[in-house]
């Protein structure tokens, strides 16, 4: 299994246990197939409820920055969701995979990617996890945020589908998809209002 760190050691504002959050690390990351020799480092915002999150890889050292809030059981304040987490996590080591496979391609790290590429990467992402775990992955809330950032059209749809159910996709192929140059076709119309969302992104 990778190795995992995580930061804090000790919650005092939130009812966190550091050992769970690096189990459940752990487990996710041998689940979507990291390396051995990779070691992840958690580094949680436990003071902010909000649940933003972003992930830096140097070499084999994968620092994942998590707000406290990404975290958390949305019945329960302050209480750890082992789904939710175990979700979260899916998503962000998914991509940390894709990084780290030279044939995915180089995507802009990820304070660059706009929230349109966000919103495409994560339905790549969540969509395999999905499958993996056989849990829903909140489907149609991802579609709803792909939406948002590439247009209320039948050809979003079909584009998110594509990357809902997609497997072995490099980077090219997701800007092709967010392009929709594959599943426009002659919609001229649906093309233009998607490329000018994806702009605005």
């Amino acid at each position: 299994m990778a190795r995992v760190r995580v930061s804090p050691d000790v919650f005092t504002l939130v009812d966190y246990e550091a050992s769970a959050i690096a189990r459940l690390a752990a487990e996710v990351a041998e689940g979507v197939g990291l390396s051995d020799e990779v070691e992840i480092f958690l580094e949680i915002d436990e003071a902010t409820p909000f649940g933003s999150t972003s992930a830096a890889i140097d070499l084999n050292t994968v620092t994942l920055s998590v707000e406290g809030g990404a975290f958390e059981n949305p019945k329960a304040i302050r209480q750890l969701s082992e789904e939710g987490t175990r979700l979260v996590l899916g998503r962000l080591l998914f991509r940390v995979r894709d990084r780290l496979d030279p044939g995915f391609g180089t995507p802009p790290p990820d304070p660059e990617l706009t929230y349109a590429q966000h919103a495409a990467w994560d339905a790549y992402a969540v969509g395999r996890y999905a499958r993996l775990t056989g849990v829903s992955g909140g489907q149609d809330r991802r579609r709803y945020a792909f939406r948002l950032r590439h247009g209320f059209t039948d050809a979003a749809d079909r584009a998110f589908d594509r990357l809902w159910g997609g497997d072995g996709l490099t980077w090219p192929d997701l800007e092709n998809v967010m392009g929709l140059e594959e599943v426009v076709g002659t919609h001229r119309d649906e093309e233009f209002q998607v490329g000018r969302a994806a702009e605005q992104g």
